[in-house]
């Protein structure tokens, strides 16, 4: 999907306030009694609210309002209709009537602002569409060129005075449209044909349309007209308020370096002696012993395995005994059958025939695991619903998804398949948009909503500082002055992210996933040794180019990516493959003993791996033993690198190498300088 680009109007004709019969001001705006949003004796509402810059709604209207300019006056060198208006005219601004009862609700969006007053309001875009061109291309900004119907209603275009029309000649008006769609008249009605330009912008900037007038001649003041000093370049992009944290868990993942994974997310997870994936079931923090100035994140899994048998949960002591699920990608099945029977899933495997050896040789528990972990990579999960405007908009928005095996929350950053490759996305907005005629989530389509920025670099001079964008998560300005550090005194460059375009709306297949601090999760990926090397070496890089995307495990090629299976509880996405009763912690936003972990003697992971090594266990990426025959296979993956090939099975030591887990990651980076 081709992003939006945004159409400028420099002129507008918008009023905050008027003045009454009685001379006195008075808002342009809904009344004080209409905004008034508490219920009535019957739990019955009935007001107005004003509609900020990016609501779903207000967006709505400026994509229609773009698009419908561009057509009309952006000719043969503007193909196409993603645009969007920057911003509706000055001291225009957009309201919402909600009336709800205890059983439905009914929302309508009102365009206040014209000079006329409060009563002179637009009920649609194809209703103010007429003003905003005549505001746009009429040179003369004479309101009796406006053919809108607040401007020229049909009763009185029967009595206008063809005198009062500025060109020499009386023009006949259009009559005001029936429809709410407009017609636009042409070029003649409203003045001389616009001009469309467009503005030379620096590199990072996608292209915008200026809507201007045509130059105007010198009036005999010697001053230009005022619409015409207000002419500029087009303003630069604005972000987008972040709106606060809605819940406990939400402000928790929203805090640096305080927990790297989520409750319901996809992992591969350390067993000790092989790696294995699970699902995280919950979380808490506790003091580190050997850092006592800090606490360590403590996690419970349930590791997936087939529908027949289940291992018990898991704790994992540290975040180095987890990878993302799209750190690596998984390996082919260790039964032979399996790779070679095309069209089977996790649900339609005879599980009873892979165990007998149907397959061939190989571990149910882990072929289990990679289709149950490849079925959760094509899920699609939304969680605490916050609007239902299916009776207007056909639309609802949330506060999170699950997306594939990742959790993803509003106000924070994802990662982009589109742009650069790199680029990211601060969400502002999970809008679900049903289907015309239909209530099924099924065939509902799933929008990002958000603010798209680009990594950019400078040089470093006396003086000059990037930008401080106090918009941007705090996880993405903590992590950026991170990395500055390590940089500006070594490379003499400094880092910051650059916005590029503001409430973009983007299909789930533009999505990879989540965004990942670059000082946290590096150093487990990269290891200890090599991210002390680029500490020293002033290179810490984007954590993304070790990441796969969502989807990238279940593409085939030339077939486009798909938006996923929706899912509606998340528990749902691993089915079968967890054992039944199987619950996922709400965390700070449910009970206490919902955060309570199990009974566990449980030994550090650098302890557990120099007592198997004594017993000569295997170590491998993922090596998983086999109850029934003590066959032991082992499971490994490509790194997320992109552009690297597979990594063959005689590769798995050299790709991944856990005996570096035994000099400890934080005590090397600790002795680097860094810390987290």
């Amino acid at each position: 999907m081709a992003p939006y680009r945004p159409i400028y109007v420099t002129r507008s004709d918008g009023r905050l306030e008027i003045l009454s019969k009685s001379r006195k001001k008075e808002a342009n705006a809904p009344m004080a009694d209409q905004l008034d949003s508490r219920p009535d004796a019957k739990g019955n509402t009935d007001y107005f609210k004003e509609l900020e810059l990016g609501d779903a709604k207000e967006v709505d209207w400026r994509r229609k309002l773009g698009g419908m300019l561009i057509r009309e006056i952006g000719g043969p060198e503007h193909p196409g209709s993603n645009y969007i208006l920057a911003a509706l005219p000055e001291n225009y601004r957009l309201y919402e009537r909600v009336k709800s009862g205890p059983v439905s609700e009914i929302t309508d969006a009102y365009l206040y602002g014209h000079p006329q007053g409060r009563k002179k309001r637009y009920r649609s875009p194809g209703d103010f569409f007429p003003h905003l061109l005549w505001l746009a291309t009429d040179d003369n900004g004479d309101p009796d060129n406006c053919s809108c119907k607040l401007c020229a209603p049909d009763d009185l275009q029967v009595f206008k005075e063809p005198d009062r029309i500025k060109p020499p000649e009386p023009v006949k008006k259009e009559q005001a449209p029936v429809k709410k769609e407009f017609i636009p008249p042409k070029a003649s009605a409203i003045g001389t044909r616009p001009m469309v330009i467009v503005p030379q912008r620096t590199h990072s900037q996608d292209k915008g349309i200026s809507v201007t007038k045509p130059p105007a001649s010198k009036p005999p003041g010697g001053t230009l007209p005022p619409t015409v000093a207000r002419q500029a370049g087009p303003p630069p992009a604005t972000p987008t308020l972040l709106a606060p944290a809605r819940c406990f868990e939400q402000d928790q993942d929203s805090q640096w370096n305080k927990y790297l994974f989520r409750p319901g997310e996809l992992a591969w997870f350390n067993r000790g002696n092989a790696w294995g994936l699970s699902v995280i079931l919950k979380r808490t923090l506790e003091r580190d012993l050997q850092n006592p100035s800090r606490d360590r994140a403590k996690y419970l899994v349930q590791p997936l395995s087939h529908p027949l048998q289940h291992p018990p949960t898991k704790i994992i002591e540290s975040e180095d005994g987890l990878r993302p699920w799209l750190a690596w990608s998984p390996p082919p099945h260790t039964h032979p059958g399996l790779n070679s029977t095309s069209g089977l899933t996790y649900n339609t495997i005879d599980w009873k025939g892979v165990i007998s050896g149907h397959y061939g040789q190989g571990d149910a528990e882990v072929d289990g695991s990679i289709f149950a972990a490849k079925a959760v990579d094509d899920s699609l999960t939304l969680f605490l619903p916050l609007t239902n405007n299916t009776v207007t908009t056909g639309e609802r928005t949330y506060n999170g998804l699950y997306l594939g095996g990742e959790k993803i929350w509003t106000g924070e950053p994802v990662r982009l398949r589109i742009g650069s490759g790199h680029d990211i996305m601060v969400v502002h907005s999970i809008i679900e948009r049903l289907k015309p005629g239909s209530t099924s989530i099924a065939s509902a389509t799933v929008l990002l909503v958000g603010d798209i920025y680009k990594f950019s670099t400078l040089s470093l001079q006396p003086g000059v500082e990037p930008p401080d964008n106090r918009h941007l998560p705090l996880r993405l300005r903590q992590d950026m002055e991170y990395r500055n550090r390590a940089t500006i005194p070594i490379k003499r460059t400094m880092s910051f992210w650059k916005l590029a375009q503001a409430q973009e709306k983007l299909p789930i297949t533009d999505i990879k996933g989540r965004w990942y601090e670059s000082s946290a999760l590096l150093p487990i990926l990269r290891g200890a040794e090599a991210f002390s090397q680029d500490l020293t070496r002033g290179e810490i890089g984007d954590a993304g180019q070790w990441m796969n995307a969502r989807g990238d495990c279940n593409t085939v090629s030339g077939v486009p990516l798909k938006a996923g299976t929706r899912v509606v509880d998340r528990l749902d996405a691993f089915g079968k493959s967890i054992p039944p009763g199987t619950k996922i912690s709400k965390g700070l936003d449910g009970p206490p003993e919902d955060q309570a972990f199990p009974k566990e003697n449980v030994l550090p992971l650098v302890q557990q791996q120099q007592q198997q090594q004594q017993q000569g266990q295997v170590q491998g990426p993922m090596a998983v033993p086999m109850p029934m025959d003590g066959v032991q296979e082992e499971m490994g993956g490509k790194k997320g690198l992109e552009g690297q090939g597979g990594v063959s099975d005689g590769d798995i030591e050299q790709f991944m190498d856990l005996d570096r887990m035994e000099e400890g990651y934080v005590q090397q980076f600790s002795e680097a300088g860094g810390h987290f």
